[in-house]
């Protein structure tokens, strides 16, 4: 029997797909699957079609990075809304399966706003966001204690809530890794009779 490891890109790629196989009856939304990627052009796409779950399998793999365990989800929300608008949910639906093909990986989800309104208000909807990232990962199979979320609301900026620009970084939902057993996921090759491997 021989042990191969698989690829960060060939990772990413099952990611994708097997979240678009995923069939959830209270499904409202589509996802679309990455095309099949072999190289070069097609690669480069892929990964921009994903950033956040390519990033995340490098890191996962054992690439550093400059944010180190941090992640921002790509996901967006109506103004004052705690649900994220259903055609961002990509990034979602790849740390969903990514947590199923890691399952010592334990996360934090960090909510966080802009400095508009009122500050207890700002720090209550952060944490609904984050407490619904959270209950979508629960409800499709990850278990409950591998998950915790938590709102800041605007303390925590990271760029100047002065102008709109800013004020759209700062809205933003942050994963953090909080502790993981780097161990790859083996793939099992058998050897067909004849086969002069």
């Amino acid at each position: 029997m021989t042990r191969v490891t698989c690829g960060p890109l060939f990772v990413l790629v099952a990611t994708v797909c097997l979240a678009a196989c995923y069939d959830d009856p209270n499904r409202k939304y589509a996802l679309e699957p990455l095309p099949n990627v072999q190289a070069g052009a097609a690669e480069q796409l892929a990964r921009e079609s994903n950033p956040f779950g390519d990033e995340m399998v490098r890191y996962l793999r054992g690439k550093p990075r400059e944010d180190g365990n941090e992640f921002t989800l790509g996901v967006r929300f109506e103004p004052g809304g705690f649900a994220p608008r259903m055609d961002t949910l990509a990034d979602l639906e790849a740390l969903l399966v990514i947590m199923r093909d890691y399952p010592s990986l334990r996360i934090a989800i960090e909510g966080h706003t802009d400095n508009e309104g009122e500050p207890d208000k700002n720090r209550r909807l952060s944490q609904a966001r984050a407490d619904w990232v959270r209950q979508f990962l629960v409800e499709r199979g990850v278990a409950a204690e591998r998950v915790t979320s938590e709102g800041f609301g605007d303390t925590r900026p990271i760029a100047d809530n002065t102008s709109p620009a800013g004020q759209k970084k700062n809205r933003r939902l942050v994963i953090r890794i909080l502790n993981f057993d780097s161990r790859p996921v083996p793939v099992e090759f058998h050897q067909q009779p004849g086969d002069g491997r």
